[in-house]
């Protein structure tokens, strides 16, 4: 995607939506939290300059776009495997780009997550031991003679989520790597 399409396609906020990414990003990592003061004032942008630039389609779009942030990382907050301001700092991704944008993001985010776990599980020297937790929870999931075995959440093995959802939103503005994987270029 040409830096020119970016600029419409966020309505010349491209910067701003860069810096605030990369705002929420570090705060995330020093933190392990993302403020509300960080994701209500932009999901509400968000939702205002749709509905300005496109009207109540843009409205629409925007809103189903935070939906669509609830709804695909909310049942993760609800667990306990994510903290809420990763499921707002979505939200507002939502608001911006719109629903197709938020699931998006949200794909790549857990797929970039999930390595980022990984890497940091690796070299805690975890790996295995959660990889068995996982294992134990599918095959009593699998097996319906077993008792249903949740994986315990640790919260000294979380990494802070808000980098991949970041990472995922400025690369899927940039080049959209979903569409180049799953359509081979053509999208």
């Amino acid at each position: 995607m040409a830096f020119g399409a970016i600029e419409s396609l966020w309505g010349g906020h491209f910067l701003w939506i860069a810096l605030w990414l990369a705002l929420v990003a570090l705060w995330d990592l020093r933190t392990g939290r993302i403020p509300n003061a960080f994701t209500f004032p932009v999901l509400l942008a968000g939702l205002f300059w749709q509905t300005w630039s496109h009207g109540p389609i843009g409205f629409g779009d925007a809103a189903l776009g935070v939906l669509v942030g609830f709804l695909v990382l909310g049942w993760m907050y609800a667990l306990g495997h994510l903290g809420g301001g990763d499921v707002k700092f979505l939200m507002a991704l939502g608001a911006w780009g719109g629903s197709v944008f938020a699931l998006k993001v949200a794909l790549l985010s857990i797929l970039l997550g999930g390595v980022l776990a990984a890497v940091v599980l690796a070299f805690q020297g975890k790996l295995g031991d959660v990889l068995l937790r996982i294992f134990r929870f599918l095959r009593s999931a699998w097996i319906a003679q077993l008792a249903l075995e949740f994986p315990k959440v640790d919260r000294s093995r979380t990494v802070p989520f808000g980098l991949p959802i970041a990472v995922a939103a400025a690369w899927i503005l940039l080049s959209d790597p979903l569409a180049s994987w799953i359509l081979g270029g053509r999208g």
